[in-house]
């Protein structure tokens, strides 16, 4: 019975654990993680612009199907153009890689992935940059971004700063983040044997609970029937087994119980406790939320550019291309291009036809774009954001979010469009977008998720207002 009581509170917890990482903290480091991939792809380009660095010419062509850490070995200085280019060139691309196609939940992560990502962020120490490091890597970044500023002018430079520090405040905050689910997850491994192998019928109770020997013994010889080709974590399985058997046990379990409760930090809890959550602070949460969609806004740019010059020159004859050529000798603007689309609602399943002026709808979401990366990136427009009033963030939020799930039924219908307007023998060439509408789709629900906390907390407080209840300050 005391067995079973330690089980069902352990399955419990997990479970609540489970549930906070994947709607809390695993989104809390996608977020960190655009930011850093923001921040890595402003450096990048800037390098390349500057010809410090020889990117890696295939960056494009690779297929990648999971983590990759670059190489970190040492090379010669005079090597840096091409080998740290090469080097930086994946680490954006493995950044990019990460944001766009990993999926943030438990169920995806092992212990395996999260030492990857943690090797990854030891590519590059953007919290002690310097030319005499002892790590090549990091001397190479701290030579390149030199030279980088050398003569730039001061808004370069300080986009440079800027975006070395935000990798170092990331890198720390994934870090932190890697290292509690990297607990997370053996206690996960921990009571996913305790389910699906001592309730398996063929497992031993009675012969397991007359010693810590015999229960490993029942432990390993059900282990690959029940779990497959499942790693065997020894260290872990010895934690189970001093959970059941050691004298001190029962401090053993209690310890476990404790690891999974979901805590808030003692400085929030007093904040909390002394004036109630800051609102305007709330709100601001909403506004980075919306900011976060930018890395996945200039995904799909890139994607619909290439979509939409693929379908253009598809359609192209002889003759519009002849016209075309006249009007550009005599510099005769281009006829704006016109998409008519089919967009469906979701709800009633009826059907209508938007007419999508192609250049500005292209302009207006690129404008958009850059407005929430300087959000994103804590820049003038977050700046500008946080000093209106309450009224004028919740007015700006509840636009964008608007505007955002306006633009998502648009692109999905233009997706769609791509895929039946294309002739066949070009279909091939058409880049999907289905995953970077999925983020977007979730970031919206984020950001709505966060306005609506927001909301709820306003309404609640004039509720209590009225009934002439004060909160305790």
């Amino acid at each position: 019975m005391e067995v079973d009581n330690f089980v069902n509170e352990l399955q419990t917890a997990l479970n609540k654990k489970q549930e906070w990482y994947n709607s809390v903290r695993l989104q809390e480091m996608l977020m960190q993680y655009r930011l850093m991939y923001t921040c890595v792809k402003n450096l990048f380009e800037n390098f390349v612009k500057k010809s410090l660095i020889v990117p890696d010419p295939y960056r494009l062509d690779k297929k990648i199907s999971g983590i990759v850490v670059p190489e970190t070995s040492e090379f010669a200085e005079s090597e840096i153009a091409k080998v740290f280019g090469e080097r930086f060139s994946n680490y954006e691309t493995m950044l990019d890689f990460i944001c766009t196609y990993f999926r943030f939940s438990i169920e995806n992560f092992t212990i395996q992935k999260v030492k990857q990502l943690l090797d990854l962020n030891k590519v590059f120490e953007w919290d002690n940059l310097s030319s005499n490091s002892t790590r090549m890597n990091t001397r190479a970044l701290a030579m390149v971004v030199s030279n980088a500023k050398k003569g730039a002018p001061n808004v370069v430079q300080s986009m440079i700063n800027d975006s070395l520090d935000k990798c170092a405040q990331s890198t720390g905050e994934i870090n932190n983040i890697l290292t509690e689910l990297s607990v997370f997850l053996r206690e996960l491994y921990k009571g996913g044997l305790r389910r699906d192998l001592f309730d398996h019928p063929d497992f031993d109770k009675a012969k397991a609970a007359e010693s810590s020997e015999a229960e490993l013994a029942e432990i390993k010889r059900l282990y690959t029937k029940v779990t497959g080709k499942k790693n065997f974590y020894t260290d872990l399985v010895n934690e189970i087994i001093e959970e059941d058997h050691a004298p001190d046990k029962d401090r053993r379990r209690a310890a476990v119980l404790e690891r999974l409760q979901i805590k808030e930090s003692s400085k929030s809890v007093t904040v909390k406790k002394a004036a109630g959550p800051d609102t305007k602070e709330m709100l601001m949460q909403s506004v980075l939320a919306v900011g976060a969609t930018a890395p996945t806004l200039a995904q799909l740019i890139s994607k619909l550019s290439d979509n939409i010059e693929l379908l253009y020159k598809t359609k192209s004859t002889f003759f519009s291309k002849l016209i075309c050529a006249l009007k550009k000798a005599f510099h005769i603007p281009e006829k704006e291009r016109i998409c008519n689309l089919v967009i469906k609602d979701s709800k009633t399943g009826s059907e209508r036809t938007q007419k999508i002026k192609i250049n500005e709808f292209m302009s207006d979401l690129s404008r958009k774009e850059r407005i929430y990366n300087g959000i994103a990136t804590k820049g003038i427009e977050y700046s500008k954001i946080q000093s209106s009033s309450e009224d004028a963030i919740l007015s700006f939020v509840n636009k964008q979010i608007s505007e955002l799930q306006s633009l998502f039924v648009v692109i999905n219908a233009f997706d769609s469009h791509f895929k039946q307007e294309v002739a066949t023998e070009f279909k091939t060439g058409i880049k999907g977008m289905q995953i970077e509408l999925s983020a977007l789709r979730n970031s919206i629900i984020n950001a709505n998720k966060k306005r609506s906390e927001y909301a709820s907390y306003k309404e609640e407080a004039a509720q209590m207002q009225k009934l002439g209840i004060a909160d305790n300050v």
